[in-house]
């Protein structure tokens, strides 16, 4: 059963692509020099994964 638990975990690993796109995106609507794009888009993308890992982490200690 634990074995198990550890594959789910992976599945996390689908949410890193869609975090960098959704940060490159919408840098891209905001900016046109591409590097603004990138470094917006990857400070964005920074900040989704912070808020998101720190979800995840309440969520931990509440359930």
């Amino acid at each position: 059963m634990t074995l198990f638990a550890f594959w789910r975990i992976f599945d996390c690993l689908y949410a890193i692509p869609l975090i960098l796109a959704t940060g490159m995106v919408y840098s891209a609507s905001r900016h046109e020099d591409i590097h603004d794009v990138l470094r917006h888009g990857l400070r964005l993308s920074g900040w989704i994964f912070g808020f998101m890992l720190m979800v995840l982490v309440v969520m931990m200690i509440l359930f």
